[in-house]
C-alpha cells in the first residue's frame, strides 16, 4: 500500500509540474512583447531607386540612423514611419533608410557596391538622426534636416523640405526640357 501512495504523489507532482510549465508558457505568450522597432525601407540599391526617382520626379528621403539613437526612434515612429505609410506622402517622395553603424550592403547611386556604414563615412555624417532630400544623382536639393529640432515642428519642416525637394526637381526638369 505504501509503495502506491508513492506513485500517486508522483503522479500528482508530475502533472502538477506539466500544468505549471504549462502555465508559465501561456503567461509568456500573453505578456505584451517589446513593440517593433519603427523602420523605413532599407537602402539596398540606390541606382534602381534613382531610375525610379526620375521615372516619377520624387525627391529620395535618405534618414541616417543609428541603432539605440532614441531620438531616431521618436523620427521613425512619430514622423516617418507615418509618412511612410501614407499613400499621399509615397505618391511625393521615397523613403529609405540608412544604418550608419551598419555594414549592410548598398549599391550607390553610381552603381558601386559599398555598405550603408561606408556610405554615411563617405557623405561625412556624424550625427543622427540626418535626414537628406536628394535627387537621382545623390545630390542634396534642399539643406539637410539634422538633429531632432523643435519637436512641435518637425512635421512643418519635414513637409517643407520635401514640397521645396519636389519643387526644385520640377524646375530642373523643366529647365531641362527647354534645353533640349
Amino acid at each position: 500500500m505504501e509503495l502506491r501512495a508513492v506513485g500517486t504523489l508522483l503522479a500528482a507532482l508530475r502533472a502538477a509540474a506539466i500544468l505549471a510549465c504549462a502555465f508559465a508558457l501561456s503567461a509568456a505568450l500573453a505578456a505584451p512583447t517589446a513593440p517593433p522597432r519603427a523602420a523605413l525601407p532599407s537602402a539596398v540599391d540606390l541606382k534602381m531607386d534613382a531610375g525610379h526617382q526620375r521615372d516619377n520626379g520624387l525627391p529620395i528621403v535618405l534618414f541616417f540612423n543609428r541603432d539605440g539613437c532614441p531620438y531616431c526612434e521618436r523620427a521613425l515612429r512619430e514622423y516617418l514611419g507615418p509618412m511612410q505609410s501614407d499613400p499621399a506622402y509615397r505618391a511625393k517622395a521615397m523613403f529609405r533608410q540608412i544604418e550608419i553603424d551598419r555594414r549592410l550592403p548598398l549599391v550607390d547611386f553610381d552603381g558601386s557596391r559599398t555598405t550603408h556604414r561606408q556610405f554615411a563615412m563617405r557623405h561625412a555624417i556624424t550625427l543622427t538622426p540626418t535626414i537628406h532630400f536628394v535627387d537621382s544623382l545623390g545630390n542634396d536639393l534642399v539643406p539637410p534636416i539634422v538633429g531632432l529640432p523643435t519637436l512641435d515642428f518637425f512635421q512643418s519642416y519635414l513637409d517643407t523640405a520635401i514640397d521645396d525637394a519636389r519643387r526644385k526637381l520640377a524646375e530642373v526638369k523643366v529647365s531641362g526640357a527647354k534645353a533640349d
